[in-house]
């Protein structure tokens, strides 16, 4: 009997060990079937992942993170009251242009040194002077001012206070000057009657002018004859895009189209290879004179629309990029309220490249 119990024992311990074994083999079997399942789809169908990539995200934009680049943020003016806008920085990198209100309420163009602590305040008449854009000898200062009623294009010596040369006079409101390359001409945008924004180039020396089709904000490419700019569309609602076109109004180039979100404001980097850009939720408001203050961050994306990624992130708005070679590095300079106070800011955009 103790015989057949013993026999009986060994019996269902084997049975046991040998039905763990089989569950074993099957459990590893399936995870291995499952690995090789997911290998296989995704070289079946490598664009999964970034189908699924761009439903997330807006159409324009893609998921890089800013973490390397926001880590080199500077604060370049500390205004507490009123507003810091409208940056520009000379090609030597030596001064800072911008437009306060907080000294007397009206919009004023001040100069500040990037290596030390003055400020130059550059016009003081009542009216506003918005746009300040520096010529490439860094000599003279094209801006936008309302001193005679409507706004018009002024040019002012940087280093001296004195005469301004009107380099527009008509009944239309003209901003948002930009040098040419040789200095010898300014791009700017005029307001028609029915409200609209059309972009013309006013030559220096011969005194004539060039219409370049509808348009706004734009900029001079630091190297070519290439003009870099904003145009509303409309489908449902207004939007905007970002586009190129050369000094002749042809060639016409598409460069970030605004779909879910809204690009405004775009910059050229220094060597005219890359565009920094500021983007909104909507166009509301967008095609006014006052300083943009609505936009959310700053995008970067290749001179050819490739590539975008996001520059800014955190609390506050971003809006107004301006890029600057300030020595060997290149930097971005804009308009911030991420301290509850619109100040200018700088990060760094050496200290990264653009991958996918």
């Amino acid at each position: 009997m103790l015989v057949r119990r013993s026999k009986v024992r060994k019996q269902l311990n084997f049975a046991v060990i040998s039905l763990a074994f089989i569950a074993c083999i099957f459990i590893l079997a399936q995870g291995c079937s499952l690995t090789l399942l997911e290998r296989n789809n995704a070289v079946r169908n490598p664009a999964i992942s970034s189908a699924e990539t761009e439903q997330i995200s807006p159409k324009m934009f893609a998921p890089y993170s800013t973490a390397a680049l926001y880590a080199g943020l500077q604060q370049n003016t500390f205004s507490k009251t009123g507003f810091d806008a409208d940056p520009d920085v000379s090609r030597d990198g030596k001064l800072l242009v911008y437009v306060s209100d907080n000294h007397s309420g009206n919009a004023d163009i001040f100069l500040k040194p990037l290596d030390g602590e003055a400020i130059i305040q550059k016009t003081t008449s009542p009216s506003n002077d918005l746009q300040p854009c520096f010529s490439p000898d860094g000599k003279n200062i094209a801006f936008a001012s309302d001193r005679n009623g409507n706004y018009d294009i002024f040019i002012m010596q940087a280093d001296k206070n004195g005469s301004l040369w009107q380099v527009t006079r008509s009944a239309a409101d003209e901003i948002s000057p930009s040098w040419s390359p040789d200095g010898t001409k300014i791009v700017y945008c005029s307001r028609t009657p029915h409200g609209d924004w059309e972009m013309w180039i006013a030559d220096l020396k011969t005194q004539t002018l060039t219409n370049l089709g509808p348009g706004m904000n734009p900029r001079w490419h630091p190297a070519k004859n290439l003009i870099l700019f904003q145009r509303p569309y409309y489908n449902g609602t207004v939007s905007y895009n970002i586009y190129t076109i050369d000094t002749e109004g042809k060639n016409l180039t598409l460069i970030v189209r605004g779909d879910t979100w809204v690009p405004t404001n775009p910059s050229w980097s220094p060597d005219g290879t890359r565009i920094a850009f500021a983007a909104c939720g909507n166009a509301d408001g967008l095609n006014s004179i006052s300083p943009i203050t609505k936009a959310n961050d700053i995008w970067i994306v290749n001179a050819d629309g490739s590539r975008e990624i996001k520059a800014t992130e955190g609390p506050g708005k971003n809006w107004h990029p301006a890029w600057a070679k300030i020595g060997s590095e290149e930097k971005i300079f804009f308009v911030s309220d991420k301290d509850n106070q619109t100040n200018i800011w700088n990060l760094s955009s050496s200290k990264f490249q653009i991958q996918e």
